[in-house]
């Protein structure tokens, strides 16, 4: 399944980074695997993708991440009670830096949270990851 995967880049990751988009690509290249903040559970499995759309300045996916395992109850952040693991992969979120897809492009003009990613959009996402 595909997933796409709303940040705000000037809100601070788990880990005290930022979720801008030229940082999402150096952390793609050398720390890949991240855990992604949920605000409730999704039902989310091995293999399924994120696809990291950035809300501002430009409205885009830029990014994607392939999901390791399903999410898991993480203590000390009520408002985002659950994560989930996910490799950033190099290649397609370099691909998808350099021709991201705009949200003018998606037919979910409106995304807001995390939500599946919808059958007429992803072979768009794809063509542009590469994948």
């Amino acid at each position: 399944m595909d997933w796409l995967f709303i940040v705000k880049p000037a809100e601070a990751t788990p880990d005290g980074g930022s979720y801008a988009k030229s940082h999402m690509l150096e952390l793609a290249e050398t720390e890949p695997r991240r855990e992604w903040c949920l605000s409730r559970w999704r039902r989310m499995a091995a293999g399924d993708r994120l696809w990291i759309y950035f809300a501002a300045p430009v409205r885009e996916v830029a990014a994607v991440a392939e999901i390791e395992d399903e999410p898991f109850e993480a203590v000390g952040n009520p408002r985002q009670p659950w994560r989930v693991r996910a490799t950033l992969s190099p290649v397609a979120t370099r691909r998808l830096n350099r021709d991201p897809v705009p949200l003018h492009m998606l037919t979910n003009r409106h995304p807001q949270g995390v939500t599946r990613v919808k059958d007429a959009d992803l072979a768009l996402l794809l063509r542009h990851a590469g994948l």
